[in-house]
Parts: C-alpha cells; structure tokens; sequence
C-alpha cells in the first residue's frame, strides 16, 4: 500500500483543536502563584483571525524579534517561514534585519493580507508569500527557516529539515524536533501577551543542519608541521560527533571534536610525551573533503598552514 502524508489542512484542524483545549483549560497553577488565571476565547486569543475567519496562532511580536537574533538573520539569509500566517516573520525578517524570504501558508486570504502588508512597507520585491502545503513545498533555497508548528506537525516534517543543505538554522517557536535532534540553543522568555498557553512563557530553540562527517578520515600533516600521517574515525548522531585517531599509527589524544553546520573543528595532543604539543584543525566541509587551516602550537611557538582531508566511508 503506498504512503501518504496527510495535508497540511487536515493536520493543523486536528492539532489546533487539542492546542486550544489544552490552552484554554483553567490552571490552577495560576492561583497557587498568585496570578489569576484568564479564559480567553479563540478569537480573544487571536487563534480564529476574525477578518478570514481562519484559525491560526500568531507569534506575539517580542518572540518574532527574539527568534531572528537567535539564529543570526541577517541581510546574506534567505528565510522561509512555514506556516506563515499573517506574515509577520517574513516582514520582521526582511524589513528590520535586511534579509530576503517567503512565507508559505495554505490559507490564500492570509496570503493576500501578508502581501498588502509588504506592499504597505515596501517590500514586496524582498518578501513573498506563497500558497502551499509545507509538505509539498521545496527548502532548499533557505539559509533560515522558522516554524511555530505543533509537535505531530514537527515529527513530520523533521525528516525533510534534516536533509536541507548542512549550514541551514532552524528556529522553532515551543515546539522541538523529535527523537534524537537536540537544538543547538535553547532560550525562555516571557511572554505577558502571550495568546495560548499557561504560564505566559516561550521556548525558543535553534539546530543548525550538520554535515554528515561520520566514516574514517585520513591526511597528512603539512610538511612544515611533521608531515605524519593522521587517520581520524568519526562517529556521529546528528550534531553529536566522538571519534578515536592515530598519528603514524599511534593513538593520539582527540578533543574538542565538533560540526557546526559545514564547519569541523577538532584538536590531536599527544599523550605521554615530555614534550607538549598540540595540532588544531578548523576547516570547511563539502562533500567527502574538508579544508581549512591547521595550527601546530609546540613551547611558544605556533605554525599555521593549509589542511586538506578526505573521508574514506
């Protein structure tokens, strides 16, 4: 029997009904704080946009702000928003921090509201919004993408974020990726108008897409640095990496072994030598090679060159 993953429509029907129930349930933690608890309507809370009468939950405007300076947006990123409402990250993006984007929503009346909008601020070449089912739509132009999407939503859609192009950001308003992708950062903040939920806080949290570094790399240390040969054996799950490496075919320590998006870092010191010295490497990688710089740091001295490695999986 062929697969298929239901559409967005029937999707955010079903979670947006459990997410209202849940939000406008009274809390008795409320109380017991000394805050009295409020029983908003849809509409009061500003899920049922009164105009289009379409539900959606908007990003309070502190929170939009809050999550592009935590991923960094600036006027080199490409920002997708999904599940883009009335457009408001996408404007927020494109007309205070000078990027580019699309917002992508399958409701046309709200995508004609987000395109008044960036007429409105001038913006309309920079921001675009597009009539679509996220699952149907294509990522791959992002640097940035931004979601306020419900926990089922997020378990299927993660699988397509995980395959973008290793650099991307991702930031999710409350609600994580799930299984084994942890954020990189995660940041609370409080919310006073805060439309659903109970104790008037968001979590924001940032991934960025790693490459896929896992197999056994090998090189030679440039000439200036020794010249030995170096095999690296890396493990990784997600960001995650550990790994074990030789040097000439002895075990060297290894530390400091990361990805960041594209970016590989690790550092080789020696152990049991009465002479200390350390060997790091910070370079780019693309595909099964890598290169960058690596720094020799023997008594007080330090001996940089070009390093260049290749992945044997």
């Amino acid at each position: 029997m062929k697969s298929h993953t239901p559409p967005l429509r029937v999707l955010s029907a079903l979670l947006l009904s459990a997410a209202i129930g849940a939000a406008l349930q009274p809390a008795a933690s409320f109380a017991q704080a000394g805050t009295a608890p409020t029983t908003q309507s849809p509409v009061d809370a500003g899920i049922v946009d009164e105009d289009t009468d379409t539900p959606y939950v908007p990003t309070p405007i502190d929170v939009v702000e809050r999550m592009l300076h935590l991923a960094g947006v600036g006027p080199s990123d490409y920002l997708i928003d999904i599940g883009s409402g009335d457009g408001r990250i996408v404007l927020a993006a494109v007309s205070k921090f000078g990027a580019r984007g699309h917002g992508i929503e399958i409701d046309p009346r709200l995508i004609e509201r987000s395109r008044q909008s960036a007429a409105k601020l001038g913006i309309g070449d920079r921001a675009q919004f597009l009539t679509q089912d996220l699952f149907e739509s294509d990522f791959s132009k992002a640097t940035v993408v931004s979601v306020y999407l419900l926990p089922k939503v997020m378990q299927l859609l993660t699988p397509k974020l995980a395959a973008l192009r290793p650099g991307t950001r991702i930031v999710s308003h409350d609600y994580a990726m799930l299984g084994d992708w942890q954020p990189d950062m995660t940041l609370r903040m409080y919310v006073p108008d805060k439309p659903v939920g109970r104790d008037r806080h968001s979590t924001l949290m940032l991934w960025t897409v790693p490459a896929q570094v896992a197999g056994r790399w090998q090189f030679d240390l440039p000439k200036a640095q020794g010249g030995a040969r170096v095999e690296i054996a890396v493990s990784q799950a997600r960001q995650i990496l550990t790994g074990k490496a030789t040097l000439n075919g002895q075990p060297v320590d290894l530390q400091g072994l990361r990805i960041d998006g594209e970016r590989l870092r690790f550092a080789l010191e020696p152990s049991g030598r009465a002479e200390r010295f350390r060997h790091e490497f910070d370079g780019v990688v693309k595909g099964d090679s890598v290169s960058g710089t690596a720094t020799y740091h023997a008594r007080a001295a330090a001996v940089a060159a070009r390093w260049e490695a290749r992945l044997a999986r």
